[in-house]
């Protein structure tokens, strides 16, 4: 069929539900095609393979365990909402530069739950992932090329805490994204099976020349998208760390000794150590680099500059080709084009400053998901009662 070959149809079939033929996990090593097909570069697409796995039962399999309880205080209702904001991933089933072409999934198919007879994704992991397999390489990033299920779980993942789901796994032992099929199966750019943790840092301050908020952002060199800095956790490493890093090394990349000397006293003023940011955001991201058994997940933080934090000069570095304070507000077109889950965090940030609560708003903010945009109207008189609260401030 059109579907087994990869076309989507301008008008698809209808799709009929049916429950997925589980059956029990084999015990069998990856087919040789496959071992073929991981070994090519991502500037080898064409010679890409393509295969398939079914899901083993979800009753067989250990539950995750996350190494922080942040999430652990969800209500039903809010794990719900959760489930509702990333039922549907979009950019995990587009396109990446770096990867070679995903099969088509519709909608209806992402769901696991859901059948799709003869479901082949693109079998594809980087090589750069290959060569930095930490069990052959000292200081290597990436998990070996075989899945440890006892190293997924020690890792834990955000996502199937917050859902209170145990993770499942295919009949080659891969896991499976909690969100459902992407079109492209193994790693392919992300060094680690299941989960990889990222973390990214929210900074604020009202500019002290017109009083309006604004965030710290990034231009990514590699796809030219306005996000904000941030990055991946390294091994061993606490988040709040990773955060710290990631902002001083892709908006503070400073020349001089001085200037150094004198950034990190402000960021230590900024960061507390570590215990001066309030969770905004935790769990799955939508994220082109996704594939049906690695994804990513992060924690987004919030930090608000004031005093000569506030007038910090930002230099690209790092993952950056650009860095700047960039304003929150929707006549912005530059932050109408910010990456849209991040664009979702600050307006969240964005909202408790206008509550009067800063960066220090109730951790419990960790277990919900962004929150919906809102309307054009509602968007500008928020960002004239931000523009009016900064200008207050500024006169304390």
């Amino acid at each position: 069929s059109n579907l087994r070959k990869g076309v989507l149809n301008t008008r698809p079939p209808p799709f009929r539900y049916a429950p997925p033929a589980f059956s029990a996990p084999v015990a069998r090593r990856m087919p040789l095609c496959c071992g073929r097909s991981v070994q090519q570069d991502v500037s080898e697409p064409s010679a890409s393979r393509r295969t398939g796995g079914r899901v083993s039962p979800v009753g067989s399999q250990k539950e995750l365990t996350s190494d922080t309880n942040a999430s652990s205080t969800l209500d039903d209702g809010e794990d719900n909402l959760s489930v509702r904001h990333t039922q549907l991933h979009v950019r995990a089933r587009s396109e990446h530069p770096r990867y070679p072409r995903r099969v088509q999934v519709l909608d209806a198919h992402v769901p696991w739950s859901s059948s799709i007879e003869g479901y082949r994704p693109t079998d594809f992991v980087a090589k750069s992932v290959l060569e930095n397999d930490c069990t052959v390489k000292e200081g290597g990033w990436a998990d070996p090329a075989e899945p440890d299920r006892e190293a997924i779980a020690r890792r834990g993942s955000y996502e199937h805490e917050k859902r209170r789901l145990p993770v499942r796994f295919d009949e080659l032992g891969r896991p499976l994204n909690p969100v459902g099929r992407t079109g492209m199966c193994n790693r392919g750019g992300l060094g680690k099976w299941g989960p990889n943790h990222a973390a990214d840092p929210i900074v604020t301050r009202f500019d002290p020349a017109s009083g309006r908020l604004q965030v710290a952002a990034i231009v990514r060199s590699d796809n030219g998208v306005i996000a904000l800095p941030g990055g991946m956790v390294d091994a061993g490493e606490i988040v709040s760390a990773t955060v710290r890093r990631e902002f001083a090394e892709e908006v503070l990349n400073l020349p001089s000794e001085a200037q150094r000397s004198e950034v990190t006293r402000l960021l230590d003023q900024l960061f507390a150590g570590g215990g001066g940011g309030k969770v905004v955001y935790r769990g799955y991201v939508d994220d082109p680099r996704n594939t049906d058994n690695a994804w990513m997940e992060t924690t987004a933080f919030h930090f608000h500059a004031t005093g000569a934090a506030a007038r910090l000069q930002l230099t690209a570095g790092g993952d950056a080709a650009r860095a700047f304070w960039l304003p929150v507000s929707p006549s912005s077109k530059e932050y109408a084009s910010m990456l849209a889950d991040h664009r979702a965090w600050v307006d969240q940030a964005a909202a408790t400053l206008h509550k009067g609560g800063g960066a220090s708003q109730s951790a419990s903010l960790a277990s919900r998901p962004p929150p919906a945009t809102s309307s054009q109207p509602a968007a500008q008189g928020l960002d004239a009662r931000l523009k009016s609260l900064g200008q207050a401030r500024g006169r304390q």
